[in-house]
């Protein structure tokens, strides 16, 4: 005898978790690329000072020197979209699960917002690689606190404002800083204040974002910027949701988005990394 099994799939969708942007709080937006591609920033020369010549029967000042700058140029390379349809015969056939906004969410949620922190996460950490600014750890070493210092203090020699600073850091090199600090010569002054608080909220400072370690580059297992130094640039960011598509009959998801990210040149030594063999978890 045949048993058939009666099947239901319920109306409601389960979705992966979430965090929304781990960035977007953190990120330069003071220049504008509204219209353009590219834009050129200048950046004015500074001279060293002289002593005035109070006896000198002309320019007392030493000389006029005329103002010398440089240009970076910064060009827009990221235009990424998606497009989405749910037939309407699939959707009142499906037990009404799939709609629309709860999927455009997911997709933002899922796949446009992580490749955004993703390639603001990936561009400072070149930059500190670039200049030279990226700190070396080693895993169980027990100086995870001791290389957080050390990379804090590259933004310190820069003259970077200790006010929104941010260090973005994978969940396992987290762990073995907050072991370093609770377990080792620094517990004495941070038990107190830090574990109370949770301590990932802030460290000397800087803001702490726990970051999944899939949004990090090989080997990198923490970024520090101040939020002045990386340009989170965005042009067009647009998502709609349309039911007058004459290709398909129902709903049709679009989304556009043209960003970048950029290290300010003026700003580079505003940013550093630490890098290292991924700790166990």
């Amino acid at each position: 005898m045949t048993v058939h099994l009666a099947e239901k799939y319920s109306s409601k969708m389960d979705v992966a978790f979430a965090h929304g942007s781990y960035t977007d709080k953190f990120v330069n937006r003071d220049y504008d690329f509204d219209g353009v591609q590219t834009i050129n920033v200048y950046t004015p020369t500074t001279v060293a000072t002289s002593n005035y010549n109070r006896s000198a029967t002309g320019d007392r000042f030493g000389g006029n020197a005329e103002l010398q700058d440089t240009v970076a140029t910064y060009q827009l390379a990221n235009d990424k979209c998606f497009k989405i349809a749910i037939d309407r015969g699939n959707y009142l056939q499906g037990a009404l699960a799939k709609k629309a906004g709860q999927v455009l969410r997911a997709q933002m949620d899922e796949q446009v917002i992580p490749e955004i922190d993703t390639d603001r996460i990936a561009t400072a950490a070149t930059a500190a690689s670039t200049n030279n600014q990226a700190v070396s750890y080693t895993a169980g070493s027990g100086n995870a606190y001791a290389a957080v210092l050390k990379a804090s203090a590259y933004l310190d020699e820069a003259k970077a404002p200790i006010n929104d600073r941010a260090m973005f850091v994978t969940p396992a090199f987290y762990n073995e800083i907050k072991k370093d600090i609770t377990t080792g010569v620094y517990a004495n002054g941070y038990n107190d204040k830090l574990v109370p608080r949770g301590f990932v909220g802030e460290l000397d400072g800087m803001a702490v974002i726990k970051v999944p370690s899939t949004y990090f580059p090989a080997n990198t297992l923490a970024v520090i910027w101040q939020k002045k130094a990386v340009l989170g640039a965005r042009q067009i960011h647009k998502t709609d949701i349309r039911e007058d598509s004459e290709l398909v009959d129902g709903a049709v998801l679009t989304g556009r988005f043209i960003y970048d990210t950029f290290v300010l040149a003026a700003k580079k030594k505003a940013v550093a990394s630490i890098t290292g063999t991924t700790p166990s978890a």
